[in-house]
């Protein structure tokens, strides 16, 4: 896949500019100690513990295997973002991938998540993937579901009660869908 594009400079809503680029290896530490820098309220739903280095060493070699494209926004040397299109090499799903995004708090509303989604949107169109997939904490993540409701990903599923929070409150998670289409150009 082509990198051509990277690294790719953006500015925000409050008019900081923020670099998108590729995971690397050499980036395993600081992305440990963008996920420990964390509240656990923020990773607490994700699959894995980000927390773990060799949970970041593993989604690394996802990404030089071809079952990840994983970028980084970084703020002068700090990241403030991390964005995963995670892909499926065989099988009934491997049109469709899964979107994973994650914005240090203090960089929220400010439009990073969304630029760091239409980037994936355009990778994932790139692959020939037909539908990317994210998942949402309803009561802990419901302005990123509004944001990505924006972007045109719609709900397909509802499971009640299904997930914990750190506290043991359990809460509905949300799967939405966006369709993608080859002829889009807009991108």
């Amino acid at each position: 896949m082509p990198q051509e594009r990277y690294p790719k400079e953006l500015v925000l809503k409050d008019h900081k500019e923020v670099m998108l680029k590729p995971v690397e290896p050499d980036d395993h530490k600081r992305i440990v100690r963008f996920y420990q820098d964390m509240q656990l309220e923020f990773r607490w739903f994700l699959k894995e513990d980000p927390c773990d280095p060799d949970v970041v060493r593993k989604w690394i070699e996802n990404q030089k295997s071809g079952k990840c494209f994983s970028i980084l926004a970084c703020y002068k040397d700090r990241i403030v973002g991390h964005a995963a299109l995670l892909l499926r090499l065989y099988g009934g799903r491997k049109h469709v991938g899964r979107l994973r995004t994650m914005v240090a708090p203090d960089f929220a509303g400010k439009r990073l998540g969304t630029w760091m989604v239409f980037d994936l949107t355009k990778r994932a169109m790139e692959l020939g993937l037909e539908k990317i997939r994210c998942d949402f904490v309803i009561g802990v993540e419901d302005l990123a579901v509004k944001a990505f409701r924006n972007m045109d990903f719609v709900e397909e599923g509802l499971l009640k009660h299904y997930i914990r929070d750190e506290k043991g409150n359990y809460h509905d998670y949300q799967i939405m869908i966006k369709h993608l289409h080859k002829e889009w150009s807009d991108f």
